[in-house]
């Protein structure tokens, strides 16, 4: 059976290739497939091999040869292999899922390689390219297509595939057979599909100008976090950083790490998600692989704006609040600090903009501020989900900006009312004082609209996560009574937190998903602004579902032998999903 051809072609190939000193090898990558799921290469590194098949839909044959490796898929019985399909039609911006995938001829995961440059590495010439790799080395065993014929010596094994009209596949294999065919890789030719056309051939002709093309995209996209003293482990502000760390830089935009925690771009777009363009990641990739060359003796650019960074961004605060400072360790576990500060305005006071300007970025890792009244007896302290507190504002990786509320809205801060604040700091080796400022500027006249954000919550007790676990589901949902218009989310989990989303169903049972995180980064947790703002009629229940790892496979997993409870240290869990929004009084 066809299976059966494609197991005896990796264990011929996976024993007989290692003999030769040469093997062409791709580097790790990840990719969104049309689920928006998040799917990584080494991820699969337990797995014999992983098989990727090209498809376009600029290719009116992609349907038929999509059917057949299907087929050819649903009949390989066996957990030591996995079967992709790669979409390699070009498209600056996927908005929707072309044809060919809303069809009901698949149900394997299609990988949207819109910038082309993996489909590009693994060597992918025409629609229905085959290609074998083994997932934790990179290795390509084969490239080819299903009804390839090929005859080569691999090792000292004489390797033929041949298959005749209406008969089952056949493998004939020879030992010591003498061969002039040279290869460590099984080649076949393409007959069947079309001709694939690259990023580099119809986009960049010559190299990338590091002056007018990198390092615009490096401030646009970077500069947010690797500056002199960002979060970011390193600053890209010179030519010859970005060039020393471009292996780096190059991995980190192909796995999908950088720039950190990439919204899906199918489900909606946000005014401040730390999105790469397609043409953009080629520019990059190109101009690291031809050598990251400055070559036109021009003034370093990215020398020239980290010297503009201002402190406050938005000019200077109508109020700054001032942190007590706090020592933080070199190593060990803080409990959080709480804080109380006195409010000295005595009469209400509607707040436009905040922004918060940690004393360290590497030490204070978030901090959540609420407006409380005076009353200790109505004021129990700072806490995530606690309606009793209104929720200000908070600072976490991601969200260095000042934060400027809707138009037309704001938060408003009663007379004689405290502002409670909960820092969570982490050590990293070295020994810190960390005084940490926050502005608020005032609205010039009583906005129409109250900002507010509601936090849903599945934790506690409710989470218990088994140990070596890769994919631990979790939801939760909240029905709102009154009318809003919904402005901003935030998914929030902790270290072993894998993806989240965030849809609606409206009132007459229509479903909308409002956001993808396909990767979560506890090191990355913005509130992502939505670029339109949404109108929820009362009545409509907001969702977040998601998972978390708690398996070898996450890097950033503690201890994937433990069970792992709710609570509010980050080798506890959380799981909430965060809507800002304003009340329309309808």
């Amino acid at each position: 059976m066809l299976g059966s051809r494609i197991f005896s072609i990796i264990a011929i190939v996976s024993s007989s290739v290692l003999a030769e000193d040469k093997l062409r090898e791709i580097g790790d990558f990840a990719l969104l497939d049309q689920n928006g799921k998040q799917h990584q290469l080494r991820k699969y590194a337990e797995k014999e091999a992983a098989i990727f098949l090209s498809i376009s839909e600029n290719c009116s044959k992609s349907r038929e040869i999509l059917e057949e490796y299907s087929l050819l898929a649903q009949s390989f019985q066996s957990s030591s292999i996995v079967f992709f399909v790669i979409d390699s039609t070009y498209r600056e911006t996927r908005l929707g899922s072309p044809n060919i995938l809303t069809t009901d001829v698949s149900e394997l995961p299609i990988l949207i390689d819109d910038s082309l440059l993996i489909t590009e590495s693994l060597g992918m010439q025409q629609v229905g390219d085959l290609v074998f790799v083994e997932p934790y080395s990179g290795k390509i065993l084969y490239h080819g297509t299903m009804d390839s014929d090929v005859s080569l010596e691999i090792g000292g094994v004489n390797f033929s595939l041949q298959e005749s009209a209406g008969s089952d596949p056949k493998i004939l294999l020879g030992r010591n057979a003498t061969s002039n065919s040279h290869s460590s890789v099984l080649e076949a030719q393409n007959q069947r599909g079309c001709v694939q056309s690259f990023s580099r051939a119809q986009d960049n002709q010559e190299s990338p100008d590091y002056a007018t093309q990198v390092a615009p995209i490096i401030k646009k996209r970077c500069f947010q976090c690797h500056v002199s003293d960002g979060i970011a482990p390193f600053a890209m502000d010179s030519h010859e950083a970005v060039r020393g760390w471009s292996s780096m830089i190059k991995e980190a935009l192909l796995t999908r790490r950088m720039p950190p925690m990439q919204v899906d771009p199918r489900i909606k777009h946000f005014a401040n998600a730390s999105y790469i363009e397609p043409s953009e990641m080629r520019i990059l990739i190109q101009w690291i692989d031809e050598g990251a060359l400055f070559n036109n003796g021009a003034d370093d650019p990215l020398k020239l704006a980290s010297s503009n960074n201002t402190l406050w961004q938005l000019g200077e605060p109508d109020h700054i609040l001032t942190l007590p400072a706090f020592r933080v360790p070199a190593t060990g576990v803080l409990d959080y600090e709480n804080v109380t500060l006195e409010l000295p305005f005595t009469k209400g006071t509607w707040i436009k903009s905040v922004q918060f300007i940690p004393g360290d970025k590497r030490a204070l890792h978030h901090l959540m501020t609420y407006i409380a009244p005076t009353d200790p007896a109505k004021n129990s302290g700072p806490s995530e989900t606690d309606d009793s507190l209104k929720f200000l504002e908070g600072y976490a990786p991601g969200k260095d900006n000042a934060i400027s509320f809707p138009d037309h809205s704001g938060v408003f801060i009663p007379p004689s009312s405290t502002l409670s604040v909960s820092l969570h700091y982490t050590t990293f080796g070295k020994e810190v004082i960390d005084q940490t400022f926050i502005g608020l500027y005032f609205a010039d006249k009583k906005p129409r609209f109250e900002y507010s954000t509601y936090a849903l919550s599945k934790g506690g007790s409710d989470i218990l996560i088994p140990p070596n676990v890769a994919e631990h589901k979790m939801g939760a949902s909240h029905t709102f009574t009154e009318e809003i218009v919904l402005h901003g989310l935030r998914p929030h989990m902790h270290y072993r937190g894998k993806y989240m989303r965030m849809s609606v169903e409206y009132p007459d049972g229509t479903l909308e998903e409002l956001i993808n995180v396909p990767e979560y980064n506890f090191a990355w947790q913005p509130t992502y602004r939505l670029t339109q703002p949404i109108l929820l009629p009362s009545g409509s229940r907001v969702i977040i579902d998601g998972a978390f790892d708690n398996s070898i496979h996450n890097l950033g997993n503690p201890d994937p032998n433990a069970w792992v409870q709710g609570g509010a240290q980050s080798w506890d869990e959380m799981f909430i999903g965060y809507f800002s929004y304003h009340r329309t009084g309808n």
